[in-house]
């Protein structure tokens, strides 16, 4: 009703009646809008509810399956590393890191049985700080022990509540075991050759499952750790019988005994600090002990003689080294120690193509070979020969670096200058019967060319007192008086 106005009543009445007609309904229309169609809307809630719980399940088991897959994942990259890897540690490692993602472990390790030595030896050992190796005996009350003398698993899921545990290595080592799974590796004949351990499932104890995939992974291990085994002893037969024939050789007169093993381990020694590849260290390794075989066919009357070798002599005695190759090229070396015969024939090759027996040059020369060169020489003139005594170390010293660059590769040495002291003199006295009673930790802080530089005159600097001293006593004892230095 609108106040003031005489028809406001009837204006009343007439809208009143309005609210019943067609023209009401605009009145009505925006607060149809504002309701909400409750039907309408939960049964678009139970959609989303339902599509939310589909994509959960889905989720669940797409997580359910990649759980699944994931040990075969992991076996597939153990298989994966046996088709490209050789070195067995590394292959190891890529078993106990596998091993670790598909049981949910904390720690793998590795144990091998020393027969001979009745104890077992970690090849592999996850959480070791600064120490490579475990040592157990075989006799001991350790879990790893129980189970290579049983030849069963053993699942421990409270290592504390076990009477076969030892507490004390934990105590040791500050590390906390709390669940253990060992399983036996065996060879071929069935026979136990180590244990693989795994500690400290994630998340409860270790299941009847986590047993049969560490059982298959120790099968892969065993067979890797088998084959690594016979192919040692194949190259221990392999290097002790060249030792032998080298030393057939160095034996035929007794002022040489022990040349060969010296120059293959001054050798090692520089090849090592010259970062040579583990391929070519063999190589290099066979290459330094057969580098003189080829003195087989010199007569003993030059090799011994008194004084120094006429140029027909001399001659002679250079056939050496086409003789070596000649005989070398023979034997069945496999692929990757093929180059032996070549290398061990070229260590009399010099830079500048004066050396023999094939005149090569520089680069032409294999690096293998001037390695060696520089360690024969060295030997040479630090042993007692026929008509001189071992040559002064500054004389060896200046006729090495007088070389470089003409003879020797300027590289190998450098390199053998900075090679340790201790190292160098434990090859220099390895086979003499003549070695002194000497400490040779005086010179654990003193490189090769500064135990010349000392020798020579310098003045010690701190640590390196004594170390001038030593090393005369060391490098003329027991030599015959009638020798001279050769000046």
């Amino acid at each position: 009703m609108v106040k003031g106005t005489p028809g406001g009543q009837s204006q009343s009445g007439h809208s009143h009646g309005h609210s019943h007609g067609g023209s009401g309904d605009c009145d009505a229309k925006p607060q149809g809008r504002a309701l909400i169609d409750l039907k309408q809307f939960e049964e678009d809630l139970n959609k989303r509810e339902i599509n939310l719980i589909e994509r959960e399940i889905k989720s669940l088991r797409i997580q359910e399956e990649l759980d699944r897959l994931r040990p075969l994942s992991g076996l597939y990259r153990v298989v994966k590393a046996m088709a490209t890897e050789r070195k067995l540690d590394s292959l190891l490692e890529t078993i106990t890191r596998e091993t670790q993602a598909i049981v949910k472990c904390d720690r793998c390790s590795v144990f091998v049985l020393d027969a001979d030595k009745a104890e077992l030896w970690t090849q592999v050992a996850q959480g070791l700080v600064g120490v490579r190796t475990i040592r157990i005996p075989l006799t001991s009350t350790a879990i790893v022990s129980h189970c290579a003398r049983s030849g069963k698993i053993i699942n421990i899921p409270d290592a504390y509540k076990d009477e076969r545990f030892d507490p004390a290595v934990d105590k040791q080592t500050g590390y906390k075991t709390r669940s253990v799974l060992c399983v036996p590796m065996r060879n071929r004949e069935g026979a136990v050759i180590g244990v693989f351990q795994v500690l400290n499932k994630l998340s409860g104890p270790f299941t009847s499952e986590d047993e049969d995939w560490l059982e298959a992974l120790t099968a892969v291990a065993s067979g890797l750790i088998e084959q690594a085994q016979a192919y040692a002893e194949i190259e221990r037969f392999v290097d002790k019988t060249l030792e032998v024939l080298a030393q057939t050789i160095d034996k035929r007169d007794p002022l040489t005994a022990g040349h060969s093993v010296r120059v293959t381990n001054y050798s090692l020694l520089l090849g090592n600090s010259l970062d040579v590849v583990s391929q070519e260290l063999d190589v290099l390794r066979y290459s330094a002990m057969m580098h003189d075989y080829g003195k087989i066919g010199v007569p003993e009357q030059i090799l011994w003689k008194d004084g120094r070798l006429s140029p027909e002599e001399y001659a002679t005695v250079q056939k050496h080294a086409s003789i070596t190759y000649e005989l070398l090229i023979n034997l069945p070396f496999t692929k990757r120690l093929a180059a032996v015969p070549y290398v061990a024939s070229c260590h009399h090759e010099k830079l500048d193509g004066t050396g023999y027996y094939r005149g090569l040059k520089g680069e032409e020369i294999p690096f293998l070979s001037r390695i060696i060169a520089v360690a024969d020489v060295f030997d040479a003139l630090t042993s007692v020969r026929h008509y001189r005594n071992r040559m002064p170390i500054v004389k060896v010293s200046e006729i090495l670096d007088s070389g470089k660059g003409n003879h020797f590769d300027s590289r190998c040495v450098d390199m053998f200058n900075r090679l340790p002291c201790e190292a160098v003199l434990s090859v220099m006295e390895s086979e003499r019967d003549r070695k002194a009673n000497e400490d040779l930790s005086v010179f654990k802080n003193v490189s090769w060319q500064r135990l010349v530089e000392l020798v020579a005159g310098s003045k010690p600097k701190r640590g390196e007192e004594g170390a001038r001293e030593t090393f005369d006593r060391l490098y003329n004892f027991g030599l015959p008086e009638n020798y001279k230095a050769l000046d």
